[in-house]
């Protein structure tokens, strides 16, 4: 991997943590997230799994944070067979309704991991998911829906990842009735 793309993704990173550390933004901005289990499969046919989650600042229907997860594909040709850890920038929006809702999200970073020919490795990391969200209570639900990844670097490849999980963010304020 370039030197000017491990650079490029650790700034990106290091922006998002900024943005989101800082103490103006820090009042208004509430904790959102997501974590997923995630059937995992390349267009070579290899199957795996994986867990992930993303934790990020909820401005209004916009979310800004990162994204990281443990994924294992496994697979007879050893440039293929692999396990590795993405850890990305991640932005999104989300909406959920009394009973429904949706998110989407973009994510950029690097993978690092093993493969069996190359042993340790790291490369770039891209990625982007959809997903229904099913209410469960106020900002609180089932989240399902489908991610794909790219990985850059050793044994490139590209990852369909369809998954199910739970997805949270600030609960809407309770609405003040007048006093009389």
């Amino acid at each position: 991997m370039s030197a000017r793309l491990l650079a490029a993704a650790l700034a990106a990173v290091a922006v998002s943590v900024a943005l989101g550390a800082s103490p103006a933004r820090a009042q208004l901005d509430q904790p959102a997230g997501a974590a997923h289990a995630h059937f995992v499969a390349s267009p070579q046919g290899d199957i795996g799994g994986g867990l992930s989650a993303d934790i990020a600042y909820a401005m209004d229907i916009f979310r800004l944070g990162g994204f990281f997860g443990v994924v294992a594909v496994p697979s007879d040709e050893d440039t293929r067979n692999r396990i590795f850890m993405p850890l990305a920038a991640s932005l999104g929006i989300e909406l959920l309704g009394d009973v429904v809702g949706f998110s989407l999200r973009a994510r950029g970073g690097l993978w690092g991991g093993a493969t069996q020919e190359v042993k340790l490795t790291a490369g770039g990391f891209v990625g982007g998911g959809a997903y229904l969200l099913i209410a469960l209570g106020p900002g609180v639900g089932i989240s399902l829906g489908l991610d794909v990844w790219g990985l850059f670097g050793d044994g490139e490849t590209a990852l369909i990842a369809p998954g199910a999980g739970l997805s949270w963010s600030p609960a809407p304020p309770e609405p003040v009735e007048p006093s009389e």
